[in-house]
């Protein structure tokens, strides 16, 4: 069963930045098929006086050993209320010409289901499970878990990138080592932080599989230095390489 919890203002404190990262080829689990990760991805996360705007570019290319690219891009723009219950999104998903496009609201609640519409690619209704978490409010959300203590966390997420609807997300927990190598990235990077794998399930399944995994480090003010994305055969290898703070809004 996912974890309702509530949604308020009691969550951790985001920093606004703009950043760009590489991608690189991590583990394969058909050695020789796939031969590299080449691309980038560019994030930058606002603050208004009342959400949190969100814009994400990801241009990957995979070299496979048969001479083929695999070729995907995703733009993806969010509206997340502060205090979590309304959302709106904007996707764009590119893989090797096959084009798809997605729009819509959702709200949530804590105590009470909520509603996701899309009005892109067609008019589709579907029923969010009370306390049902959009992207930055996920993270937030686990952060204040990391920061309690907790070592495995679940809770129901959803974004608007297809139209899978909501998931079950599993998140384990570990506290960073203190660190040895200088940062040489700025101050947003000099934070404590965690290693956090999350695995994301349909929400009816009862696979021992999951639909895909995320391990990535979280510092404890939303940044992520570093980001592995687990894919059935191979994993990509998401690294910061620039990152800039954005300024907060006086309300």
């Amino acid at each position: 069963m996912a974890l309702a919890v509530s949604i308020g203002p009691a969550l951790a404190e985001l920093a606004p930045h703009r950043a760009i990262y590489s991608l690189s080829l991590g583990e394969t689990q058909e050695p020789g098929q796939f031969l590299g990760v080449d691309g980038a991805v560019r994030t930058t996360l606002e603050k208004t006086c009342d959400a949190w705007i969100t814009a994400e570019q990801v241009n990957m290319t995979v070299t496979t050993q048969n001479g083929d690219n695999l070729k995907q891009k995703l733009a993806y723009t969010s509206w997340e209320s502060l205090d979590g219950k309304r959302y709106r999104f904007v996707a764009r998903s590119i893989t090797n010409g096959d084009d798809k496009k997605y729009k819509g609201v959702a709200r949530s609640d804590s105590k009470k289901a909520g509603e996701a519409v899309y009005s892109q690619p067609k008019k589709i209704t579907m029923k969010l499970p009370p306390g049902t978490r959009f992207y930055w409010g996920l993270t937030s959300w686990l952060i204040k878990q990391a920061r309690a203590g907790e070592t495995r966390a679940e809770a129901v997420v959803f974004d608007g990138t297809d139209e899978e609807g909501p998931q079950r997300a599993i998140a384990f927990i570990i506290p960073l080592a203190k660190k040895a190598a200088k940062n040489t990235l700025g101050p947003l990077l000099d934070r404590p932080g965690w290693t956090m794998r999350i695995a994301f399930y349909p929400l009816d399944s009862r696979a021992a599989a999951p639909d895909y995994e995320v391990q990535a480090v979280v510092l404890d003010n939303g940044v992520t230095p570093k980001l592995k994305l687990v894919f059935t055969s191979f994993t990509a290898i998401q690294t910061l390489e620039k990152i800039e703070a954005l300024t907060s809004p006086k309300c």
